[in-house]
């Protein structure tokens, strides 16, 4: 199996409201793609990159492109999995505002060619920066707690960039020591940061401890409305 630059994998796409980040509670078409170059020990859609992961259906850009011009939200959502695996400034329509959820890990308007296992090949030509810049985008870099590497040659492009703001997840107050030592290396700026609280369950976002430490610091607290309201159901 092979993305290219006009095949697209898609694990599910829905209209909920944006749970997280700078846009939280936006009503929103998701369009959720299928493969990750990362396995975070704590991920909850592991179902886009699991060998075995379940169902997902091949999209050619102008099939995706008509289900967003067709589609009732204003505000159009690549998630993942992670979409920046994919020609996304191919799928851009009029009258529509855009958003990425990206991990960070790979930037966008470099070529790619990843060979993910022995049965899928990742590879696409660079995005056009005229095109992508115009988009929202949700940098979600990946703490220790992930188990992942950090690609530091990307996360300083997208430091560089102004159309993009940073989303941590944590599950404890060492976090934020962590994440106020990451964005003194790559020169961000704290406004620009929203910091989530890891877990699928009511229980895990009512944390007052650690918003009341995320506030202290100065950092924006991004609120997980789909797990407040939904838990871990798909689709939502």
């Amino acid at each position: 199996m092979q993305i290219t630059d006009n095949k697209y994998y898609i694990s599910e796409i829905f209209e909920s409201i944006q749970g997280e980040g700078n846009f939280a509670g936006v009503y929103s078409l998701f369009i959720r793609f299928h493969f990750c170059n990362l396995t975070c020990s704590w991920c909850d859609t592991k179902y886009t990159w699991f060998e075995k992961s379940g169902a997902f259906k091949e999209y050619s850009a102008e099939e995706l492109k008509s289900i967003i011009r067709n589609s009732k939200p204003y505000h159009i959502i690549f998630t993942g999995g992670e979409p920046v695996l994919y020609r996304l400034d191919k799928l851009t329509v009029e009258g529509k505002k855009f958003h990425v959820e990206t991990n960070a890990t790979i930037i966008p308007t470099t070529k790619i060619d990843i060979q993910q296992g022995a049965k899928t090949r990742l590879s696409r030509k660079a995005m056009d920066t005229r095109i992508i810049s115009t988009f929202n985008w949700v940098v979600a870099s990946k703490l220790s707690n992930s188990n992942q590497k950090l690609n530091e040659e990307a996360i300083l492009y997208w430091a560089k960039q102004q159309f993009c703001i940073y989303k941590f997840i944590i599950q404890s107050l060492t976090d934020l020591d962590e994440i106020e030592q990451f964005i003194q290396k790559f020169g961000i700026l704290k406004q620009k940061v929203y910091i989530g609280l890891e877990g699928v369950t009511t229980e895990s976002q009512i944390r007052g401890t650690l918003v009341d430490a995320i506030i202290n610091r100065g950092y924006n607290f991004s609120p997980r409305l789909q797990v407040l309201l939904w838990g871990n159901e798909r689709g939502r």
